[in-house]
This record gives C-alpha cells, structure tokens and sequence, in this order.
C-alpha cells in the first residue's frame, strides 16, 4: 500500500514515480487555487494525481484514462480504496480529448507530451497542465528529437532548463492558437528530470493573435555568452559583438513564465513552497548566468551568488536568484557587465 497525500493507492504493476511526489504535492496547492470544477487525468497509470486531486484540490468530477487495461483495472481499485466513484476509461486519450471537453485537462506522460498536445489544447476549456520528462529533446541534447517532437531548435546551453520549457510552453502555445484559443502561464518549472506548466486558457481570436507577439528566438553566442532575444517578426543578426556567430535557437515563448498575482496566492510553507517564493521573487528576464560558467570563463574562483546579485543590484541592475538552480541568477545587465562585475567582487 502507497500513502501518499490524503490517497492510498496499490500499483501492481502499473508505473508510479515516487520521485514526482514533489510536484504532485506541488499540483495540489496550485489546483486548489484555480477554482476549476471538472478535472481529466488523461495519462493516469496508477491515478495517484487524479485521486489527490479529487480529496485534496475540491473538484467535483475527476475522470480517469488510460491506454492500458491493466492500468484500467488497477484505477478502479484505487478508486475503491479511497471511496471515489469517478469514470474511468481505457481510451486513447488523444481520440478521447478530442471527442470530449473539460474544465482542466492534465498530461503528465511517461516521457513526451507532444504527441497530446493538439487534443488537450482542444479539450481544455479553462486550464491545461502539462508535464514533460523528455529533457533530453527539450534542453537541447537531442536537437534533431528536439525538432520532431516540438519543431524548435536548440543546443545545450548553460540555462538549458529554461530553453527546454519555454519550448514546451511554445509549443502548447503554437497548438492552441489553430482553435482561435489562447493560453496564459500561471506556473511553470523545471526541476530534476522534467518541466511541469499550469496555463489558463480561454477562446478569442484577438488574443490567439497577440500570442505570436511573444513567440521568437534566442540568439546566443557559444564564444562570449551573449545572448539576444528577437520576435518571430524580426530579422535576426548574424554576428555577435564579439565577432562570433550567433546561433538561433527556436522558436521559443519569450513570454512571462509565472503570473505573479497567481504566485502569490500559493503557500509557502515547506519544499513546496521554497520553489513558489523563488518563482515569485525572480525577476523577468527572457534567460539566465550560471555563476560558475562566467568563472570558467574567467578562469577565476566563483564568488558567493548572494555576493553576485547584491554587486549588480549596487550598481544599477536588477538581479535575483531563478527557479532553476541555486548556482543561477538573473539580471537586465548584458553579459560583458556581469563579467566585469563578477571579476571585481572580492574573494
């Protein structure tokens, strides 16, 4: 028997990732907040964040569905364990997204999204939320999987994690869009192996449209570290200041990763809650410094990161810690000014 939350569950066979319980302790705060009545896990195996989502987020239906029968059987069971009567299906959940709608419609696959992507963003009328563990196509890894699975391209960067889900983001966007629907970011990170996204969606075409607006490219310089971000709209440079060339990775969304209104409803209280304060106290900026990949360049020690932020703050910068690791800041200054800046800190 699995305790996990308020649910009990059985696996029998059936794929349950301890690991993910961070997120879906994380999901439950974040559910709870959105005020959605009608709930599809539509990739549930074991239904563990069906069933919490259930006791624990107060919706009033939550239905079920998985691919496999033996999963089917094993959701039943759960259900019964934890005294829930729900339905459950044993579909193909991109033939059953596209058939039926729902308030919130949640993918959290065995590997890629992209394959439901177009369904779920067809389905969900309020909320979609999405999980990706494909790191590998999305950081920048595996370029050519990268391209298949969510026609952008990127290479491994040292902030391959935000790459990676403002690619996901991107193409949720790039999908939803073809229905005159849009879609805003509440939450969004990245953590161990995968990306996980909460966005509101509703039906416009004026606002479908305003999307692309923050749909571009990344220009990043493999030899100095700079990097540019440019619209779809626009004519990329071919060439750094540094004389190098760019590389141009995307299409990507150049937009907010988290709304801050939304953030600040969210407890933050316990592990959770250290990944919603750094959310809510990083600052808006398209991409990120790694303080140990500007010292190699430097060929210097790193300085404490609190010494780094507080450094370009004094000089005129905003500046902040990210939700992407703890040797990773944010800051409006261009890449020549955090090098200058990090060389004269002292150690």
């Amino acid at each position: 028997m699995i305790v996990e939350g308020r649910a009990k569950i059985v696996a029998e066979g059936v794929f349950y990732n301890p690991r993910m319980k961070f997120c879906r302790d994380a999901d439950m705060e974040i559910f709870r907040h959105l005020g959605s009545k009608s709930y599809l896990d539509a990739l549930s195996a074991s239904g563990i964040r069906g069933i919490r989502a259930y006791l624990e987020a107060g919706f009033d239906s939550v239905e079920f569905n998985d691919i496999s029968s033996r999963a089917a059987r094993v959701i039943e069971r759960n259900l019964s364990l934890n005294g829930i009567q729900a339905v459950v299906h044993n579909r193909d959940a991109a033939s059953l997204m596209r058939e039926r709608s729902y308030e919130h419609v949640d993918l959290d696959p065995f590997g890629s999204p992209s394959e439901f992507i177009d369904s779920a963003c067809r389905s969900a009328k309020k909320y979609l939320s999405i999980t990706a563990t494909d790191t590998s196509a999305l950081c920048g890894s595996a370029p050519i999987s990268g391209l298949r699975k969510y026609s952008a391209f990127a290479e491994k960067t040292e902030y391959y994690h935000e790459v990676g889900l403002r690619m996901l983001i991107g193409k949720a966007v790039r999908e939803i869009t073809k229905y005159d629907r849009y879609a805003e970011v509440l939450i969004s990170w990245a953590r161990e192996h995968y990306y996980r996204v909460h966005m509101k969606t509703g039906k416009s075409s004026r606002k479908a449209g305003k999307m692309y607006e923050k749909i571009g490219y990344i220009l990043h310089c493999r030899k100095c570290r700079n990097r540019v971000t440019i619209s779809i709209f626009d004519t990329p440079e071919k060439v750094c200041v540094c004389g190098n060339e760019f590389r141009m990775y995307g299409p990507l969304w150049l937009g907010e990763l988290h709304r801050n209104e939304f953030v600040a409803k969210l407890n933050k209280e316990g592990e959770t809650g250290k990944l919603f304060s750094a959310i809510q106290n990083e600052i808006e900026t398209i991409t990120h410094y790694d303080i140990h990949e500007i010292t190699r360049m430097l060929q210097i020690s790193p300085p404490r990161l609190d010494a780094v932020i507080e450094w370009l703050r004094d000089n005129g910068h905003r500046a902040s810690r990210t939700r992407f690791g703890g040797t990773s800041f944010k800051t409006d200054a261009d890449i020549e000014t955090v090098k200058e800046i990090i060389s004269r800190i002292p150690r």
